[in-house]
C-alpha cells in the first residue's frame, strides 16, 4: 500500500461515524496519526494501551478488538499482526460498524503487503537480462552432445 493510498484510506475513516481521530501503528513505528491531541498526550494514550495490551498478555489471552469508554468519547483498539489501529470515537452504538471498517481496512492493508512482498520477491528471482551466457545450458537438465558428423548413427539420448 502506498503512502498515498494509507493516508487516503485513513484519513476517510474519519468519516465512518463519529470517529475524530485514528493511530495507525506497528510495534513502536507510528505508521499514520490524525489525533488532535499534542505529542505528549498521545505518548500517554499509547502507554495506556500498552499497559492494557501487556496485561492481556501477561493472562495469555490474545483479543483482536478492544472497545473502552471513557469521559469524552470511546476507544477502539484492533490488533492484529503486530500492528495495532487505534480508533477515537463519540457514540457507543458505533462501534460494530466502525470496527468492521477497521478490519476490512487492515485486511486490505495486509494483502497489499503480501502482493508488495511477492511481487519484490518475483524481482529478485527474475534473471535479469543480459547475464545468460550463448550456449549454456540448464544445470538441471544437461543434454548430450549429437555428433557432429552426419554420417555418424544416431544414439538416442537417455536421462
Amino acid at each position: 500500500m502506498t503512502p498515498e493510498s494509507l493516508i487516503a484510506t485513513l484519513g476517510s475513516m474519519r468519516q465512518a461515524g463519529s470517529v475524530f481521530g485514528v493511530l495507525f501503528s506497528k510495534g513502536t513505528e507510528e505508521i499514520f496519526s490524525d489525533l488532535a491531541y499534542a505529542p505528549e498526550r498521545v505518548d500517554a494514550m499509547v502507554a495506556v494501551v500498552d499497559d492494557i495490551i501487556a496485561y492481556f498478555n501477561q493472562e495469555n489471552r490474545n483479543p483482536e478488538i478492544l472497545s473502552f469508554c471513557y469521559d469524552g468519547g470511546n476507544l477502539l483498539l484492533v490488533l492484529s499482526r503486530n500492528h495495532r489501529l487505534i480508533i477515537l470515537h463519540h457514540h457507543a452504538d458505533e462501534v460494530d460498524f466502525i470496527a468492521k471498517a477497521a478490519g476490512t481496512f487492515l485486511k486490505d492493508y495486509f494483502t497489499g503487503e503480501a502482493v508488495q512482498q511477492w511481487a519484490e520477491s518475483k524481482e529478485e528471482k527474475a534473471p535479469q537480462k543480459g547475464n545468460r551466457k550463448k550456449g549454456n545450458t540448464s544445470e538441471k537438465s544437461p543434454k548430450r552432445k549429437r555428433p557432429i558428423d552426419p554420417t555418424a548413427p544416431i544414439t538416442p539420448v537417455r536421462p
